[in-house]
């Protein structure tokens, strides 16, 4: 396979979910729990509502807190039969929810490891390097400063820069136009399904799970060609990149097909 440019998701791939985003949900329940006069216990069922387990620390396959923009999350929970009341007493549950989960000071992104370090040498490669993610547009490239990536990104699309959303294909095939690739020379690498259904959906050439997300194994592996533990595997994988479906370490994916 000749790849010739990389799409990463951001939250759970480049940025540490649990260390960022976790917090950001707990916040976020928090505050609607005490506007509605209710206790800590439905703060954690409005987590588990949207697909958070805690005990295992991971998101269920079609749980919004792994695929969805702020404003979805927060507007979910704004329409729980407990928290629709608030607006009759002058509290607007969803702006309540969304100024948490959009509070970058309070929770700033935190690397998942020196992601600076592996896009520099990934653009060494002469790879061209784009991020698709689901939060805002503008607070993707805050992100990317952060992380010390923006000088190296060639595309930067969010939910509100016009490209449709994940699982559609329109943020890929965007990449591929913007960057002058075909799709088959593109490896999208992420941390949920709604990634690697893109990358389906586009005709990418691999789709690239990590592990470090949210999302449970099981719900990663029969959408991907190859599951790393995280984005740091991508250069051995570049370095001895077999047939599509070949398996990186101990856990294969699915079997080959035509």
């Amino acid at each position: 396979m000749r790849i010739r440019a990389i799409l990463f998701d951001k939250d759970g791939t480049l940025v540490d979910l649990r260390a960022t985003w976790v917090p950001r949900y707990r916040a976020a329940a928090a505050a609607l729990a005490r506007a509605a006069g209710r206790p800590e216990p439905f703060a954690r069922e409005l987590l588990r509502r949207l697909g958070w387990d805690p005990i295992a620390g991971s998101l269920a396959a079609d749980s919004p807190l792994l695929w969805a923009t702020n404003r979805t999350i927060a507007g979910r929970w704004a329409a729980e039969r407990e928290l629709r009341p608030l607006r009759s007493i002058g509290i607007d549950p969803e702006a309540l929810a969304l100024a948490e989960l959009e509070d970058e000071e309070r929770h700033p992104p935190r690397p998942l490891g020196d992601v600076a370090g592996l896009f520099r040498r990934l653009a060494e490669r002469g790879l061209a390097l784009g991020l698709a993610t689901m939060d805002r547009e503008e607070a993707a490239r805050r992100g990317a400063e952060r992380l010390g990536i923006a000088e190296r990104l060639r595309f930067v699309a969010g939910c509100d820069s016009g490209f449709g959303h994940k699982p559609e294909p329109g943020m890929a095939l965007a990449f591929c136009a913007a960057v002058g690739v075909r799709p088959a020379e593109v490896l999208m690498v992420g941390d949920s399904p709604a990634d690697l259904a893109m990358a389906r959906a586009a005709g990418l050439g691999l789709a690239v799970a990590v592990r470090s997300g949210g999302a449970r194994e099981t719900d990663l592996a029969p959408l991907a060609d190859r599951l790393l533990e995280d984005v740091h595997g991508l250069e051995a994988l570049l370095d001895g990149l077999g047939p599509p479906r070949a398996s990186i370490g101990s856990h294969p994916g699915p079997p080959a097909t035509d």
